[in-house]
């Protein structure tokens, strides 16, 4: 009987290990391997919570059948539920999307990262909107570079906001001529003071007369490649020239936003901005190119 119990015990203890090795079932930074169900989910949940009119602003993680308005998080369960009838709390759309919120919300407090992002009064729909574009770009993503039936133990892209664990970078994305193409049309947009906005929301109507810094690069994203990728090579370079050395980095959570709205920020920086964007990406292709 003792035997037995030590036994039990053992292969109690190595479960646990193991269980904590994989990331656990209740690890906020598990990353489970992606499959094309998961783009699935979020095409549904992108139609679920497809206008204002049906987001619940209220979001408290309780999704009953019969709900008429849906949460960010409410949105993915059903989804989840409709394309595999088995919603994880933990499953690869819902921790991607949590990732996605990681990245776009430096340091902000959420505990819940899906309900309180969805329940933040700064947040859009337009934001919301862009979460699923980023999710299924991510998901794609993983997708094309993880081999079929992979074990996803890759390091999750991000700590939770206030862990204490630092934020790993993400990797740098390889610049093309394309990137050159969307930055040139970013500064076009973006060539006098008068049609300079602002007061930047991250919202960019296409109709807008004045654009941010950000709908600079959103807009002209789409006219050179057709669509925005908010991961995209120009506006990280961008984002990491103002991390880098804009003298009020430190007060920056959204830096795009926070640097064109930054009263000190003359139209002059933009486009100063803009020519050390061009200088760096030019030289990383040409880096790129000679093998370096």
């Amino acid at each position: 009987m003792q035997t037995r119990t030590l036994l039990s015990f053992a292969a109690i203890s190595l479960l646990a290990v193991g269980l904590k090795a994989q990331g656990g079932a209740d690890n906020p930074q598990a990353r489970p391997p992606v499959t094309k169900a998961d783009l699935d989910i979020v095409k549904r949940a992108r139609e679920i919570l497809g206008s204002p009119a049906v987001w619940n602003r209220a979001d408290t993680r309780q999704c009953p059948a019969n709900e008429k308005t849906f949460s960010l998080y409410c949105a993915l369960e059903k989804a989840t539920d409709e394309v595999t009838g088995n919603f994880a709390h933990r499953g690869a759309a819902m921790q991607e999307a949590r990732f996605v919120i990681d990245d776009i919300t430096a340091n902000r407090d959420y505990n819940h990262r899906l309900m309180d992002y969805n329940n933040d009064p700064t947040t859009t729909f337009a934001d919301i909107q862009k979460v699923f574009d980023l999710l299924e770009a991510r998901i794609a993503k993983r997708l094309k570079e993880e081999p079929a039936g992979g074990s996803g133990a890759a390091a999750a892209p991000s700590p939770a906001s206030g862990s204490t664990t630092p934020r790993t970078p993400a990797a740098r994305p390889r610049v093309t001529s394309t990137d050159l193409e969307i930055l040139k049309r970013a500064r076009a947009l973006l060539d006098s003071e008068a049609k300079w906005n602002r007061a930047d929301t991250q919202e960019c109507p296409a109709d807008a007369q004045t654009v941010s810094l950000f709908c600079a690069f959103d807009r002209a994203g789409i006219d050179v490649t057709g669509r925005f990728n908010n991961q995209a090579a120009a506006i990280q370079e961008a984002r990491s020239l103002i991390g880098e050395s804009a003298p009020n980095r430190d007060k920056y959570s959204a830096r795009l936003t926070d640097y064109n709205n930054d009263p000190t920020v003359s139209f002059s920086d933009i486009q100063k901005l803009f020519q050390t964007i061009e200088d760096r990406l030019t030289k990383r292709m040409a880096e790129a190119a000679h093998g370096k």
